[in-house]
């Protein structure tokens, strides 16, 4: 049976749309109000001057289209560590660093936090066809762009490759590392596999303007799961205790943000 799809769109961007749907979940597309996804990975660093690669294990809880939370657990050179969260519940943007806890409303971060948001929710299909303010709009036989529900405005470029598999997604948005507007890139990596009973990439790779900094691998899903609404704010007084935290005097590297 043809699943219902309430997208708004014109007609290339609708059928391009559905063929990526059928690509990815058949005719039986999961309903996906919230989600929650492990993942191991690496991610660029600095010590210093000095470039490397660290090893990196991140879980991604979503509620969407708009509220996620990425918690990240950064580890290189064996005795390095560095813990990195951030989430957004549709109005501020928190981040919680060493046990420093930062929010803000400023509109410009909020609009970059949402369009992550929106880039992440189209990364996973589902959350674009069960909305009718949803709107696809085809910029070729091959790509189109999807405009956010309630934020017209507000629109991810969904790029696929001449099977209908999903290529890439792109967004204009604030790079978090120096607040300066850059294009990300986000890259869904071959073949498709089956994580906990869900179809997904199998490796999720991120670029800052052409420059890959991150690759993901998903290794657990939570389907649908209870995410209470603090799951999306950062409160100091609520950090729980944090082992091997890195001494304030020790070098620390640092990463490159999501």
């Amino acid at each position: 049976m043809p699943f219902l799809l309430l997208t708004q769109g014109d007609t290339i961007g609708l059928d391009l749309l559905k063929k990526l749907v059928d690509n990815r979940y058949g005719s039986s597309p999961p309903g996906i109000d919230t989600l929650r996804v492990t993942y191991t990975g690496w991610s660029s660093a600095r010590i210093g001057p000095l470039p490397l690669r660290a090893k990196v294990q991140a879980v991604a809880s979503y509620r969407f289209p708009f509220q996620m939370r990425w918690e990240f657990d950064v580890r290189l050179l064996r005795f390095m560590t560095s813990r990195y969260t951030t989430t957004f519940d549709g109005a501020t943007v928190f981040e919680e660093q060493r046990a420093k806890v930062s929010e803000t409303t400023d509109e410009r971060q909020v609009q970059s936090a949402r369009a992550r948001a929106w880039s992440e929710a189209v990364y996973f299909i589902s959350p674009m066809i069960a909305d009718h303010t949803v709107h696809v709009q085809s910029m070729d036989n091959h790509s189109f762009k999807a405009s956010a529900p309630g934020f017209p405005d507000l629109v991810a470029e969904v790029y696929l490759s001449e099977d209908n598999v999903m290529r890439a997604i792109e967004i204009d948005r604030l790079d978090p590392g120096d607040n300066t507007a850059k294009r990300q890139r986000i890259e869904a990596g071959s073949p498709l596999i089956q994580v906990d009973g869900l179809l997904v990439p199998a490796e999720l790779r991120r670029y800052w303007n052409n420059e890959l900094f991150m690759s993901l691998k998903p290794v657990r899903i939570e389907l649908n799961p209870a995410l209470p609404p603090e799951t999306f704010t950062l409160r100091e007084e609520n950090l729980l205790a944090v082992l091997d935290e890195p001494d304030e005097e020790a070098p620390v590297a640092e990463t490159d943000k999501a």
